[in-house]
């Protein structure tokens, strides 16, 4: 036992301390979270059809090769299922703009510039509607539309249609923000369409949000505003559901050159819970260290960390030194309650500081809250 109680006042203090405080190197800069999720850049379309529909156009920019992925979607399948066979096949025919057409059956070849290929969902190793899909190449499409004729068996309830330009010039580029909402910031929904350096005004694009559980709401329209970017900002979201929102964007419409085109995006954000929220933050110098002070009103019990990031006066480019961090685990009881970390800093004043304040949850995973402050 004596042995035991020296090797344990051998082991530095800070080991034990709920708190860990660090300073950063002299030259590290201080870099901001995300605002939003990195955005997502789309060369192609994906369209559902219904049995019903017999065929469906597919509007092509040119310039590039096209690759047509046809995705059966079963009457029986309530999700996605990865086992069973096809009753009877499902077929589907190209027909290029100049009338050459690529028939069910046929491979194509690469003299004739099409090719058809079939795998079953089984080869893959994702998750995948069962059956057997078909992706049909064209080495080098053609401005204009595409006419695919579908044959669908009983057994199928439509079947979902991804047509991908690899190399076009024509991108919708997407995303959602903020990244991690809390309840009652607004969310801003962000598409912007270029042609190669050109900007492309004059389409309809939009975009539907869907909850955690997958369920969608009805489409919103963003706005054009002239340069190629289409916005739209929501004041609140469809519901209060908290965990990661999707988003579908679709654009479709003319080039300048009169091409028409479809492009289909995503973009995704974090509705948090709103488990806590910070008051005024304040900082002071205190016995040579700094004391970063959050009250904080906490609305759900539970373990958090409590982050803080000091950085220092911004330069003429607007890039501040990283100085200090600290990060402290709390066991938090629901009602107001006040935060504190002290951060080794080297300063004799808050002047021209810049914090940057979290609470993260541990037991649900999550931004409690946040708050930047500059001094």
């Amino acid at each position: 036992m004596k042995r035991l109680l020296i090797l344990l006042l051998l082991i530095p203090a800070s080991v034990f301390a709920a708190d860990v405080t660090g300073r950063f190197g002299p030259h590290e800069t201080y870099v901001a979270p995300a605002e939003h999720a990195p955005a997502n850049v789309s060369r192609m379309f994906v369209r559902t059809v219904t049995r019903e529909a017999t065929s469906i156009d597919l509007p092509v920019a040119g310039e590039s090769g096209l690759l047509v992925w046809t995705i059966p979607v079963r009457k029986s399948a309530s999700r996605l299922q990865t086992n069973g066979a096809d009753t009877r096949p499902f077929s589907a025919r190209l027909t290029t703009p100049t009338g050459d057409v690529l028939q069910p059956g046929d491979d194509g070849s690469l003299d004739r510039g099409m090719r058809r290929f079939r795998f079953d969902a089984a080869e893959v190793g994702i998750e995948l509607p069962r059956g057997t899909h078909e992706v049909l190449h064209v080495a080098r499409g053609e401005a204009a539309s595409y006419r695919l004729a579908l044959n669908m068996p009983d057994d199928m309830a439509g079947v979902t249609i991804v047509a991908a330009e690899p190399d076009s010039r024509l991108v919708l580029t997407t995303l959602a923000s903020p990244l991690s909402r809390q309840p009652g910031e607004p969310v801003t929904l962000r598409a912007e369409l270029r042609d190669g350096e050109r900007g492309v005004i004059g389409a309809r694009v939009t975009a539907r949000l869907a909850t955690p559980d997958g369920k969608a709401g009805a489409p919103v329209e963003l706005t054009d505003e002239g340069s190629g970017v289409y916005r739209v900002v929501l004041t609140d979201l469809p519901s209060a559901a908290a965990g990661a929102w999707q988003v579908r964007f679709e654009a479709d419409g003319k080039t300048a050159d009169g091409i028409r085109f479809a492009r289909t995006g995503s973009g995704e954000l974090v509705n948090e819970r709103g488990a806590a929220r910070f008051g005024t933050i304040s900082a002071k110098i205190v016995d040579g260290v700094l004391r970063v002070t959050a009250p904080t009103d906490v609305k759900v019990a539970g373990n958090y960390r409590f982050d803080v990031i000091v950085a220092g006066a911004a330069d003429a480019n607007g890039k501040r030194p990283a100085l200090a961090w600290g990060e402290g685990v709390r066991a938090l009881t629901a009602g107001s309650t006040t935060l504190t970390l002290d951060l080794p800093v080297d300063v004799t004043s808050t002047e021209g500081l810049q914090f940057d304040v979290r609470l993260l949850g541990l037991d649900e995973v999550g931004v409690a809250a946040r708050a930047v402050v500059r001094q």
